[in-house]
Formats: C-alpha cells, structure tokens, sequence
C-alpha cells in the first residue's frame, strides 16, 4: 500500500472516530437536566394553617411549563407532635379521569430548612393537547390530631389566579396553600426543543437526546456534502 493510500485511510479513520466523539458529547449535552424552583418567602399576611382538627387539604395550580417533577411546601413543626408523622399525598387532574398521577406520604421529620419536599415523575400539562387539563388537584388526608396542634403549613391570599383552597370540604376565599412547584429543565432544550418533540411518543421515538443525534447527523451530513462539492469545484479548476 502506498504512503499516500495509507494517509488518506488514516484520515478517513479519524474522521469518523471525531464523528463518533462528537455523538458521544451531543448525547451527553442533550441528557444534562437541572431543576427550576423558587421557595416563596413568607408575606406579612400569611396565614397558619395548624394541621390538627383538619382532616383533608385540597388545593387547585396550574402547570405553567413542562415536566413538573416536585412539589415543595414551607412547613414548621414540633418535633414531638410531628414524631413520625406522615401525610398521605395525592396529585391528579382537577378535570377529567380521577385516578392519581402520583401517591406519596409525606414524612414531616423529612422538611429540611422548614421545607418538604416530595418528587416524582414528569407530568406535562402546559400547552398539550394530548391531556384534559393543565390544572392539577393536591389532596393532602391529615391524620388525626389534636385541635390547633402538630405541623403548620401556610396560607397566602390570592385574589389574581383561580386557583383555591379547600379544608374540609369548605373553599377558602382567596386564599391558596403556598406551594412551590418544582420544574425540570433540559439544557439542550435552549438550543433545539427535544424534549417537546420527544413528550408522549413510544419507545425510542419518546427518548429526547435522539433528536439531538438526529439534528447532529443532518449537519454533519451537510457539512461533509459541502466540504465533497467544493472539493470537486476545485479539482475541476485546477
């Protein structure tokens, strides 16, 4: 074999090992998820709201972006009251089927810095048609507890969403639970909206870093079609 087939085979080789190493890191990129929250700060007119003698929190929110993953509350306790105490969590969809979209018990001696926090897998409801609604339903079922006792979690008057507050059955006037959804974030959704283009698809299809993959091979494809027709236009000119 000649030098110069050898080079050439040599530089086709690492051409395609650069290729490989760039999916690696365009798969790596489109995988890198973070977490968006704010944990609101308390306000001079909040409300408590002691647990004891309450039976059943509900409380309506909308999903504002996709793929919510948490929910976190503000809550104070004493630890002997709260001694291994847990509430019953459900979340489903204020409108439509009645089944749950998640079921948790929350474990008061779990907050940490005054904050609870229960996670769980991606729910979509903002801008998807595909969903009966992007307003979700908490129910919180207290145990049994002694009036104006155990952990206390806060209200805050509301009077700009629709959201409401429920205890016992009875609606709270403009007021809502102060609840913080926690969102999930997908950093290569900021360049191209694979996660959106992956939501609700079966199988591989449903697997958002494929569409990254698939973007990255168009443009590899391009750049080695362009690099192959100036190549020509130059061998034909010389």
């Amino acid at each position: 074999m000649s030098i110069t087939a050898t080079n050439a085979t040599t530089r086709r080789y690492i051409r395609w090992l650069t290729a490989l190493v760039g999916a690696l890191i365009v798969t790596t990129l489109s995988t890198i998820t973070a977490l968006d929250s704010e944990i609101l700060a308390l306000a001079p007119t909040d409300r408590e709201l002691p647990l004891g003698k309450i039976k059943t929190i509900e409380q309506t929110f909308t999903i504002t972006r996709p793929d919510l993953v948490g929910i976190a509350f503000p809550i104070r306790s004493d630890v002997q009251s709260a001694a291994d105490l847990y509430i019953p969590l459900h979340l489903r969809y204020a409108d439509g089927s009645p089944d749950d979209l998640v079921s948790e018990r929350l474990l008061v001696q779990a907050a940490v810095d005054g904050v609870i926090t229960v996670r769980f897998a991606p729910i979509t409801g903002a801008h998807d048609s595909r969903i009966p609604t992007a307003t979700l339903k908490l129910i919180l079922n207290i145990p049994e507890l002694q009036p104006d006792t155990g952990p206390i979690f806060t209200a805050r008057e509301n009077h700009q969403t629709q959201e409401s507050l429920t205890l016992d059955g009875r609606i709270l006037p403009n007021r809502t639970l102060v609840v913080t959804p926690i969102y999930q974030r997908r950093w290569a959704d900021s360049l191209w909206p694979i996660s959106a283009m992956a939501r609700g698809k079966p199988g591989l299809l449903g697997w958002p870093p494929l569409y990254a993959l698939l973007a990255y091979t168009y443009l590899l494809t391009l750049g080695v079609g362009i690099a192959n027709l100036r190549r020509a236009f130059l061998c034909r000119n010389s």
